[in-house]
Parts: structure tokens; C-alpha cells; sequence
């Protein structure tokens, strides 16, 4: 009798959960010091209260995000027995956990995307917020989020270099926007020509 040999998935991308949180405390870190530096100049009682009582609110506020955030680690990986793309996630006190599992065809391809919209804050004041994507898109003109980055441009060489390793290891084709999709014959589908080109800017 012989065993049957599993091939493990291949990861693609792996973020800890610990290096996810250095800018919230890098942020904190930094915001502490400028506080600390009217802490030193203050004369008053109550003021110095109030600075050391904002410091605590702070680090209390930061502390629940970092240990109640189960995204902040991120690990991408790809099944080839089973042709499936997956993504898990993990916070700082729990383990990685599937959260999206995507199946794959030969005639798939993989495609970044920019996607821009407008968010507004609390005071009213709005702003336009980048979104650099991953995407499995289908023959039938139907196509699915895989990952997501926002933030500044280097986030977007970061996406384009995860989706290249994805196509690399799945075989598949990768472009890098969707206008990029060739275009198939009409002679292919006569009954519902395909426009790949015309379904995201």
C-alpha cells in the first residue's frame, strides 16, 4: 500500500502581525514624545494631569486596536493540487485564519488594479484614498478580489510584485491593469462576445 504524497500550498506573501503593528507604534511612540515635551514646560497641576491622562487614553486606544485587529497579519498562498488561491489572516493573539479561498482555471489571468475613492472624517473634511488590487479575472467577464493595499505609491509595486509571483506559481497570464486584457475573436463566443478591455479602468 502506498501513500498518498500531499504537496503542501506555496505561500506567496506572509506579513507577521508584529511588523504590521510597527507604524501604530512608531505613531504612538512618536506622539508620546511630543507631549512629553510640553509635559516638561508645564507649570500647572491640572495640566500635567491632563497630558499624562491623554498619554494613557492613547496607549490604552492603540493597545485595544493592535490586540483586537485579527487582519494585521496576512499570508497569500496557492494550492496546486487543488488549484486554489487562498488568503489568511492572523492579529497579534490568534492564528492565521481563511478568510477567502478562490479557485483558479487555466484560462484565468491575474491583474492589478487601481481603485481611487472619496473618504470623509469626522470633521467633515474629505479626501481621496488609494486602493492598489489583485484580481482573478475569469473568460466569462466575472473577476474576484484577491488582495488589497492602500496606501502610497511603493504600495503599489508591492501589489505588482505579488501578483506577478501568484501568476508565476499558478501559470497563469498577469497584466497590469485590466485594459490590458486582450481582446478575444468574435469568432470565439459569437453568441456573447467577450470585451475584457471595457470592464475597469
Amino acid at each position: 500500500m502506498t501513500e498518498e504524497i500531499t504537496t503542501p500550498p506555496v505561500v506567496v506573501y506572509h506579513k507577521s502581525p508584529f511588523t504590521a503593528s510597527l507604524p501604530y507604534l512608531a505613531t504612538l511612540i512618536f506622539a508620546t514624545m511630543m507631549i512629553s515635551a510640553y509635559i516638561e514646560t508645564t507649570t500647572s497641576w491640572f495640566e500635567l494631569c491632563s497630558l499624562i491622562g491623554i498619554i494613557i487614553i492613547l496607549w490604552l486606544a492603540f493597545s485595544g486596536v493592535l490586540l483586537t485587529n485579527e487582519k494585521l497579519g496576512t499570508k497569500i498562498s496557492v494550492n496546486l493540487a487543488q488549484s486554489e488561491i487562498s488568503v489568511h489572516s492572523r492579529g497579534l493573539r490568534t492564528e492565521f485564519k481563511q478568510y477567502l479561498c478562490i479557485e483558479y482555471q487555466n484560462s484565468d489571468c491575474i491583474v492589478n488594479r487601481v481603485r481611487t475613492e472619496t473618504v470623509t472624517n469626522r470633521d467633515g473634511e474629505s479626501g481621496t484614498a488609494t486602493h492598489y488590487e489583485i484580481h482573478l479575472f475569469r473568460i466569462n467577464r466575472t473577476h474576484e478580489l484577491i488582495f488589497s493595499i492602500n496606501g502610497f505609491l511603493p504600495s503599489k509595486s508591492k501589489a505588482s510584485r505579488i501578483a506577478k509571483k501568484i501568476a508565476r506559481i499558478t501559470n497563469l497570464e498577469h497584466y497590469n491593469k485590466p485594459s490590458e486584457i486582450p481582446q478575444p475573436s468574435p469568432e470565439a463566443n459569437e453568441k456573447e462576445p467577450i470585451k475584457f478591455g471595457t470592464i475597469l479602468s
